[in-house]
């Protein structure tokens, strides 16, 4: 009997020890696109642009950090990722995680547009992957006139706020005029 009591707190203490890894995704925190409702993501040469570095912190179900979890980003084709991206990492001791969306085009309402997985586990799905890189029919690598155009389309009203919403409060306004700015004025490109 005493072996069989053993066995089962064994057993007991080793599940409890594997759901320490397993993320809730209602626990986890993706900043800043959870607030943002989407991903912003963009070219990152000469440097990031702020909006795309997204600290993601994974925890479990009683909300303890999970350290070492590995956590990838997952895009779609209408969101091209640079050559050079790094899409991935591992969480440090705070279950916390920085990655760069280094990425062009636009994906708006569009089902699993960006993926974020951690241990395995969805602990985001947004529909919505917008960059600063597109001109209306994609992206190119390279912020310029041609995603200028498109911006101030939207900005103006000629066309509908969209694909250069990034606060996604179907409006294209200041506060979108501010990534986009400093995404434009330093000429973001990927490698």
């Amino acid at each position: 009997m005493k072996k069989v009591l053993i066995a089962l707190a064994g057993l007991a203490l080793s599940s409890a020890m594997a759901l320490a890894d397993v993320p809730d995704p209602g626990q986890c925190t993706v900043t800043p696109s959870d607030a943002l409702g989407g991903v912003i993501c963009c070219p990152n040469i000469p440097s990031a642009l702020t909006e795309s570095i997204n600290t993601i912190t994974v925890r479990n179900t009683g909300g303890s950090p999970i350290s070492g979890a590995s956590t990838v980003v997952l895009l779609t084709a209408s969101n091209p990722a640079c050559p050079a991206a790094v899409l991935t990492g591992t969480t440090n001791a705070s279950g916390v995680v920085t990655i760069t969306i280094a990425a062009s085009g636009c994906a708006n309402g569009i089902p699993s547009a960006c993926v974020i997985k951690a241990n395995g586990v969805t602990i985001r799905s947004f529909t919505k992957c917008k960059s600063p890189d597109f001109d209306g029919a994609g992206g190119n690598g390279l912020v310029n006139l041609s995603d200028l155009i498109a911006f101030a389309n939207e900005f103006n009203g000629i066309t509908v706020p969209g694909c250069h919403d990034y606060t996604n409060d179907s409006l294209t306004n200041l506060s979108d005029l501010i990534p986009f700015g400093s995404a434009f004025s330093t000429a973001k490109h990927c490698p």
